[in-house]
């Protein structure tokens, strides 16, 4: 089962360590902060990277048991947030919905980096054939061609989040169907 916890943009690897920090070493990857591949353009070169893919959450990934999320509300002091140098950093901890919790298994593929995508667009239709969301084009709600990019909607906490993923349209093409006829007088 998925957990989502909520912190502050920018403080995500901070509570990553805080975790780390409470918990017994068996469960230690049971907290994830996921990235996602992306590419950006300097030097007259596109350079693939890595990014936050939701600032501001952090995933807790149970497999079979619930030992280690019992363990992580107990450190917490029941859900209670966590103090570093004086701020909160979190303090709400909700299970990921089902077909969510699906999808997010699904892109990354168990690790905790997003991969890039790649595709083509034909006649107005997006196929994505390899990557993290190959298969999954209805989900890619956006996309910005020129910054090789995507936009996909997350379902957290009961909101709809939007998030960026990496994906390259390699190809876009229309096709003219039955053109015959086009100027004639």
């Amino acid at each position: 089962m998925w957990y989502v916890i909520r912190t502050e943009p920018g403080q995500e690897e901070a509570v990553w360590r805080q975790v780390r920090n409470r918990i017994p070493g068996e469960h230690w990857d049971n907290c994830k902060v996921l990235y996602r591949a992306c590419k950006k353009r300097y030097l007259g070169a596109w350079h693939e990277e890595r990014e936050l893919f939701l600032p501001g959450y952090l995933f807790w990934v149970e497999e079979e048991s619930a030992d280690g999320w019992k363990n992580f509300c107990k450190a917490s002091d029941s859900r209670e947030a966590f103090r570093y140098d004086g701020s909160f950093f979190f303090g709400a901890m909700s299970p990921v919905g089902k077909d969510e919790e699906e999808f997010l298994k699904k892109i990354t593929e168990g690790k905790d980096e997003i991969s890039m995508s790649y595709g083509v667009i034909r006649n107005g239709v997006l196929n994505i054939f390899r990557g993290a969301m190959a298969g999954m084009e209805d989900r890619v709600t956006k996309i910005d061609r020129h910054k090789r990019k995507g936009y996909i909607k997350v379902w957290l906490d009961e909101e709809e989040r939007v998030a960026e993923i990496g994906l390259e349209i390699t190809e876009k093409t229309y096709s003219m169907g039955n053109v015959s006829g086009v100027g004639k007088n």
